[in-house]
């Protein structure tokens, strides 16, 4: 499941996540139901000239060799220039065996 936290101080239009999540899915192989999507808002940051950083998280595949996530980051990087954004891209990758997730109860 990847998870996408961006961060940005100030910019100029609201960050498209629907349309984001959308091309990430695409970049990852994934579905909208396990990509999720976070904005933060801050005050004040250090920063490399970006508009946003991007942290992601995602599971460790046989696949997901450095060279791969390298490309990928840069197809992550591509997403947000597509849409007027330069993005510092960090990405991590967790062991499934140690990774643990509990959705909310259905509503009633």
């Amino acid at each position: 499941m990847p998870l996408v936290k961006i961060f940005f101080s100030n910019l100029a239009k609201p960050l498209p996540l629907k349309a984001l999540q959308a091309a990430l899915c695409e970049v990852w192989s994934t579905q909208p139901s396990t990509t999720k999507l976070m904005a933060f808002k801050v005050d004040d940051w250090t920063h490399e000239g970006e508009d946003v950083f991007v942290d992601v998280r995602a599971k460790a595949t046989p696949s997901r060799t450095r060279e791969a996530v390298m490309e990928k980051m840069a197809e992550v990087q591509k997403v947000f220039s597509n849409h007027g954004l330069r993005a510092n891209v960090r990405l991590q990758t967790y062991v499934a065996d140690s990774y643990f997730h509990k959705l909310p109860p259905p509503l009633e």
